[in-house]
């Protein structure tokens, strides 16, 4: 009996064991970091959708401020092949900043978006950012964790309406001198370092060296002192290792500053205030400024009001801000409430206020304060970043006169680098605008030369096409055109290669090239679709097509007059058309033979046209393009909405010829007299007259009276066919004087004399003038007895003799 008992024990001991064992491995498992493996990008004209792809799905959170999202990830690290994604239109750069166990993912972005939604997947593991750059809703959260599929809100008439009309309409001599569009130039931002608080106040000590050449700024001397230092304490280490750092970071020793800051920070010691400042110092140094200020968020919960580093936290804060394009977040830390601003940082604080209000857009009290500060020697030497955000600024204010003078100051001498061609082209730009003429066009041409196929270099080639351009004559436009075409397909940046190609077209059309400018428009608008200038495009092209498809119809080009009409035809739509254009258009159809093509254009611009003016013109081409097709029944029925809805229009009379057409070939008769009929019917020569030989072959004489009597009525007078058709309805109806006097002028026609005559003998007869009228039946049959009226005529006469 023991030994069941003592198996039991030792069974009781293994599971014990094993679970230790499995807990472990438990812990050691939810211990291991997430990685982040995979990022991709979807876009859209209206978002981005970016999903990140991790092995586990873990905590985070977020928080987005202006044109910055970010994205705090938990116990998260890069995976080794991780390859970020790469900037385009919406999107400047993504940034990570390993700190600790939480990956910081930084997106910054090109404008503020709408809303940014956020969902999270388990299976498989996954985080998707969805950025909307277009509202969606009429009010929703800036970040949202869920996704709604809505449509899209639509553009409203005043916007569709803003989208037709062009500051440059009927000036576009004034485009050439006045339309630019502006750069963008960033150079690095220099961080101010102040004067940091007295690490050593006793003369005695022997780190009192080091802070001497501290106060006085002579930081290599520092670091060679403090090399030379020996038998410190641990305490004197400690302080003589951050004295060593700051000189590091401010001499440019950035990485072994950095890695000696680390250190301290490992230590925790007496200064670890100042050391967390200085990491934010070398952290926005290395170009993290968002890491940098995480950093100062965590720090300045830790300083009380009165701390000298508070104001100095506050002012790296709004430094990284304004390197971080986050000029708002800049502004308000500036502007903190109730900081004690030191003295050193009097006139830094008014220039980075200036910096903020200049990136806001606040250009009039940015100038006031550059105005003010350009008087502070050697100011702007230091502040490069500032004196070009001045100078750009006073450019955009139109202040051109200031704009060259700090333009001149960033050029002289000029410091190689990234940007250097922007700088050069807007110092000459700037010169040309503020009158100086000669040192504009130095300046433009030293753009082209020195910097040839650069941004600047192209944009100072393109503004001397211009002045060619405004000031030539016929020869210089005519090379100005060339010029521009020429810049447009060899220029390596996009915004040159744009206004370029539409002044080329815009050339042409001045010149009187039209079709080719409407050729070069259309491929403006397939190449730059997104362009701001499609505005202008397309006005272009609508100012031109109705004289171009006129002449391809006049040159017998119909086919190509009515592929260029498709391919603009949702221009002509939001823009509108004119009558003449849509004859010509139909014509062009209907010579080609493409009736049924016809109708579908047609169709289309009527249906998508409704409630606008032009729709009225549609009418008519499109019941003509009916009836060639023989639908008579459908153009009866185009002509019959017209009349109904426009009964005096335009087109009333041409349409009410094609309804009576369709009731005579559908036989329907009754509809024939009932519009024919109507009092208020439309009237014309050509209606009246049909009419009268409707109402002939009806024998409804009377009323063939009153259609050919309201043609002579108005002064209108009629044809020899006409008036034998008067004539019968005269005699008919018995109004034996008027028809005689048509007859009289009809009697020596070789059409309608015979006819003349053999009516007049009638109405002799009926008058009772029995020898006169047998003479006339005679002078008939002898010179026409063959004809249908010289039988009649005959017969007659042997009907009378017996």
């Amino acid at each position: 009996m023991r030994h069941p008992i003592h198996a039991v024990k030792i069974i009781g001991l293994l599971l014990l064991i094993l679970l230790f064992i499995m807990s472990m491995t438990m812990s050691a498992k939810a211990a291991e970091p997430v990685s982040l493996l995979k990022m991709t990008k979807q876009k859209t004209p209206r978002s981005t959708q970016i999903t990140l792809e991790l092995s586990a799905l873990p905590k985070f959170t977020t928080a987005k401020s202006g044109q910055r999202f970010d994205l705090l990830l938990g116990n998260v690290q890069l995976a080794p092949d991780l390859r970020s994604l790469p900037e385009d239109e919406k999107i400047v750069k993504f940034l990570f900043a390993q700190k600790k166990e939480e990956l910081l993912i930084s997106i910054v972005l090109r404008r503020s978006p709408e809303n940014i939604i956020i969902e999270s997947k388990q299976q498989p593991a996954q985080i998707t950012i969805n950025i909307d750059w277009e509202t969606n809703a009429s009010s929703r959260p800036a970040i949202a964790f869920q996704i709604t599929d809505m449509p899209p809100r639509k553009a409203g008439k005043r916007a569709a309406k803003f989208q037709q009309e062009s500051p440059w309409k009927g000036r576009w001599d004034d485009f050439f001198r006045d339309y630019r569009t502006l750069w963008q130039l960033k150079l690095p931002l220099s961080f101010t370092f102040p004067q940091l608080p007295k690490l050593i106040t006793d003369d005695g000590s022997p780190l009192w060296p080091l802070q001497q050449h501290a106060d006085n700024n002579m930081f290599l001397s520092l670091l060679q002192t403090a090399t030379g230092l020996s038998e410190l304490d641990q305490q004197q280490r400690y302080i003589r290792d951050l004295f060593m750092a700051e000189a590091q970071l401010r001499t440019g020793a950035i990485e072994s500053g950095i890695t000696r800051i680390d250190a301290l920070r490992r230590q925790k010691g007496a200064e670890q205030l100042r050391v967390e400042y200085l990491t934010a110092y070398g952290q926005a140094l290395q170009g993290q400024p968002f890491v940098a200020q995480l950093t100062l968020q965590q720090l300045l919960p830790k300083l009380d009001e009165n701390h000298p580093l508070l104001p100095l936290v506050h002012f790296l804060f709004a430094e990284t801000a304004l390197d971080s394009d986050q000029n708002q977040v800049a502004l308000e830390q500036l502007q903190t409430p109730e900081i004690n601003w030191p003295k050193t940082l009097q006139i830094p604080l008014q220039l980075r206020t200036a910096d903020a209000n200049s990136g806001l857009g606040n250009l009039d009290l940015a100038l006031n304060a550059y105005r003010d500060l350009a008087e502070e020697p050697g100011l702007f030497d230091v502040y490069r970043c500032s004196l070009n955000r001045a100078a750009f600024s006073a450019f955009k204010a139109e202040d051109y006169r200031f704009a060259n003078h700090l333009y001149r100051k960033l050029i002289d001498p000029l410091i190689e680098g990234p940007g250097d061609d922007l700088l050069l082209f807007a110092a000459g730009l700037s010169a040309d605008e503020a009158g100086d003429r000669g040192w504009g066009m130095i300046g433009l041409q030293r753009a082209t030369l020195d910097r040839p196929d650069t941004e600047g270099g192209d944009r100072a080639t393109l503004r001397l096409i211009d002045k060619k351009w405004i000031n030539g004559g016929e020869l210089e436009r005519e090379q100005s055109a060339t010029a521009y075409a020429q810049l447009a397909e060899t220029s390596h940046f996009r915004i040159v290669r744009e206004e370029s190609q539409l002044k080329y077209a815009l050339t042409l059309y001045l010149l009187g090239a039209h079709q080719e400018s409407i050729e070069s428009l259309l491929y403006f608008q397939r190449n730059y679709g997104s362009s701001p200038l499609v505005r202008e495009a397309n006005l272009l092209i609508l100012q031109q097509l109705p004289t171009v498809v006129r002449q391809l119809i006049e040159n017998q080009n119909d086919l190509q007059a009515v592929v260029l009409a498709e391919k603009n035809r949702k221009l002509l739509l939001r823009s509108g058309f004119d009558k003449g254009f849509l004859r010509d258009l139909a014509t062009a159809f209907n010579r080609l033979g493409l009736y049924e093509r016809s109708t579908r254009v047609l169709l289309y611009l009527f249906d998508r046209s409704s409630g606008q003016p032009d729709h009225e013109f549609i009418y008519l081409p499109l019941a003509q393009s009916y009836s060639k097709r023989k639908e008579y029944q459908e153009a009866g029925r185009y002509a019959r909405r017209y009349l109904e809805k426009f009964p005096h229009g335009e087109d009333s009379g041409a349409l009410f010829g094609i309804l009576l057409d369709a009731f005579e070939r559908e036989g329907d008769q009754d509809q024939l007299l009932a519009w024919l009929d109507r009092k208020d019917r439309p009237s014309s020569t050509a209606l009246e007259i049909r009419a009268a030989n409707i109402y002939g072959q009806l024998g409804r004489w009377q009323d063939l009276v009153n259609s050919l009597e309201t043609i002579t009525r108005s002064g209108e007078t009629l044809q020899v066919k006409e008036m034998a058709l008067q004539g019968e309805g005269y005699y008919q109806t018995n109004q034996n004087n008027a028809a005689v006097k048509i007859y009289n002028q009809l009697v020596n026609d070789p059409q309608f004399g015979t006819q003349a005559r053999y009516r007049t003998a009638q109405i002799l007869l009926r008058q009772q003038q029995r020898t006169a009228a047998l003479n006339l039946l005679q002078q008939v049959v002898d010179a026409d007895g063959s004809s249908p009226w010289g039988k009649l005529a005959q017969d007659l006469l042997i009907e009378e003799k017996r």
